[in-house]
């Protein structure tokens, strides 16, 4: 059996605890690179660390958007999960798709009756990849899930600022009829929580298009 992160082979005895949820089994080094947000303790609008009350960014959001997401977000973003993501996502190593399947399907568990989707690459961007790193994450799972959005082909958002970012027209149009949507309960799935404003375009379409609660999970923040 492999480290499902670092792909060293595990030679060490297995709790029945990590026979049951192999699927994203760590060696203890990789483990330790992993830092979980508290939720109790971390702001309800953006899931950002020791941030009880809502945050000013989210307060911003919720005068400008009139609402807030209610992300939560699996781990920081710090120097062990931004090793993971450049080995995966921007060098392309599609076996560490599975480094934390497991919480995240747990995460999932508090999403009952919600239409998962993850956001969508645009189409220049999965031809330079060959995957999503989100859905490609989510498959793991086994959970369901749907691309509602269909992304317009705009430039990543790796390549723009805090400021362009923010400044961002909308990327996003339906790829499923409103009817799908409307007065359903969606949960956003992308991989990391940023500045907030991709997130945000998802949600204030839906939210156009019917949907009644939009709220949103990645993986880190």
């Amino acid at each position: 059996m492999r480290c499902s992160c670092c792909q060293k082979e595990l030679i060490r005895n297995l709790t029945l605890r990590e026979l049951f949820c192999s699927a994203s089994l760590r060696c203890y080094h990789c483990e330790e690179q992993f830092t979980k947000i508290d939720h109790a303790t971390a702001c309800v609008g953006c899931g950002r660390k020791n941030s009880v009350k809502l945050c000013r960014d989210c307060r911003k959001w919720q005068q400008t958007s009139g609402f807030v997401l209610n992300n939560k977000s699996l781990y920081q973003y710090d120097e062990g999960f931004r090793k993971w993501i450049e080995a995966y996502k921007f060098t392309g190593d599609y076996r560490l798709r599975g480094a934390f399947a497991t919480e995240l399907k747990q995460a999932l568990r508090m999403y009952r009756g919600y239409l998962i989707c993850p956001l969508p690459l645009s189409k220049e961007r999965f031809k330079q990849r060959g995957f999503n790193q989100v859905s490609a994450c989510l498959a793991l799972t086994k959970v369901p899930f749907e691309m509602l959005l269909q992304r317009k082909e705009l430039s990543p958002q790796s390549e723009k600022t805090r400021e362009e970012r923010l400044l961002m027209a909308q990327p996003f149009k339906l790829n499923v009829e409103s009817e799908k949507i409307r007065n359903q309960r969606v949960l956003l799935i992308d991989d990391v929580y940023t500045t907030g404003r991709t997130l945000f375009h998802g949600a204030e379409l839906l939210y156009k298009n019917g949907a009644e609660t939009v709220k949103s999970l990645t993986f880190a923040r």
